[in-house]
């Protein structure tokens, strides 16, 4: 109800008396229940109250928009110095028209207020995400990541897949390897490959296209692996000791990363099921929908269940991780990135990278420095080859150097 975040009746009235005034009860309930607090509440409404001035909603309810409403709406708010605040983010105004629009679609069936709008992939791309997800288990992140790439290609080749040619996909990987960097050259060369399996695997192409798309250079085990000595993981565990729930949110998290190498979206889709807590194990899914069960440590467990009791919101969502700001949700795997870069920040660590892969890179060297195999670190880690986890053998530089022989002629090291 309104009048639970306004004492004044003529401010209650004015409300009522606009053109949103029949959904504001309706709806400062729902924001609520999404956990927004009495003055985001406040705040929104004043956004719901622009978008219904501008829709020019009757008393009867609203009317049919057009198509692309949303963005004549955003030029609306620019003209009116209300889209963005003064650092840049989207303005109160923005953000409670949004949320009311969600709101009326999801509560009235509004048909014609809808999201803003979103580009519809062609046909031809939702086909392949959708045998990628059937017949190989991808998941729609790695998807949402090939998908760039399979519209630059057909932008680049047309939309014909019987008129490929090797020289023109040798020519569209080439062309955009020579303006990025090697792991996005990579992606290209991988999300190629993976459309034009598709699309002999349906028919569309001949067989051994996929063929055709050059590597990128690269030389195994040319590098040292990027990890953070275990001082500095400690010195980023504690940057989380807050008693903030988003301090518990993060230290979970980070535990997770750094005393198992969970990747950033195995820890964004870990449900509450999937923790067998008498046996003290867990469930991951990770690439390609593989199910691994891995061992619970003590602090891991008890870090979880801190956060479980005193911090996570009362929702009934099956994840275990959920937004610590409204409105509550699952995180995403930005949100456990963002997590581990903010607390290297906090830490002050001298780090190679910010982000969750580093402290999977450290998990894996703190094992071998305790004297795990290679075979054991692998599957923790869940490689699917000995040889990717062969990269760790090299953290150890002392014992390096009592192996490494010398440059002939030269002395020993």
């Amino acid at each position: 109800m309104i009048t639970t975040y306004f004492k004044l009746r003529s401010t209650v009235a004015a409300y009522h008396a606009g053109p949103a005034g029949a959904y504001l009860d309706q709806f400062t309930t729902w924001l609520a229940k999404r956990g927004y607090g009495s003055d985001a509440v406040r705040h929104l409404l004043r956004g719901a109250t622009e978008f219904a001035t501008w829709a020019q909603v009757p008393r009867s309810g609203l009317p049919i928009r057009p198509c692309g409403y949303w963005r004549d709406f955003c030029e609306y708010l620019a003209k009116r110095k209300r889209l963005r605040g003064a650092r840049g983010q989207h303005s109160i105004y923005w953000r409670g028209a949004q949320q009311f629009v969600e709101f009326l679609r999801v509560q009235h069936g509004i048909v014609a207020v809808e999201a803003p709008e979103q580009t519809v992939p062609p046909e031809l791309v939702v086909a392949f995400e959708r045998w990628m997800a059937v017949q190989r288990g991808v998941k729609s992140s790695s998807l949402d990541t090939y998908r760039s790439h399979v519209l630059d290609l057909l932008a680049t080749l047309g939309d014909q897949p019987d008129h490929f040619s090797a020289t023109g996909l040798q020519t569209f990987i080439l062309a955009y390897a020579k303006h990025s960097g090697r792991a996005a050259a990579r992606t290209r060369v991988k999300a190629t490959r993976m459309f034009c399996r598709f699309l002999i695997a349906t028919g569309q192409c001949p067989p051994g296209l996929d063929a055709a798309a050059p590597d990128i250079a690269a030389w195994r085990l040319a590098s040292l692996p990027r990890y953070l000595p275990s001082d500095d993981i400690e010195r980023v565990l504690a940057a989380c000791n807050g008693a903030r729930p988003i301090d518990m949110r993060d230290k979970a998290i980070l535990l997770l990363l750094v005393r198992l190498g969970l990747r950033a979206g195995e820890v964004a889709d870990l449900k509450l099921d999937d923790i067998d807590w008498p046996h003290g194990t867990f469930t991951v899914i990770g690439k390609s929908r593989h199910e691994a069960k891995l061992p619970l440590p003590q602090d891991v467990g008890d870090a979880i269940l801190i956060y479980l009791k005193r911090a996570r919101p009362r929702v009934s969502n099956s994840h275990i991780f959920i937004t610590a700001v409204a409105p509550w949700q699952p995180i995403t795997r930005c949100v456990v990135r963002h997590a581990a870069a903010r607390a290297i920040r906090r830490a002050g660590v001298e780090s190679p990278s910010r982000g969750s892969h580093i402290l999977r890179h450290s998990a894996a060297t703190a094992l071998l420095r305790q004297g795990a195999s290679l075979q054991v670190i692998g599957e923790i880690l869940r490689h699917r080859s000995i040889d990717t986890t062969a990269l760790y053998a090299k953290v150890d530089i002392g014992l390096l150097h009592q192996v490494v022989r010398p440059w002939p002629g030269g002395i020993s090291c």
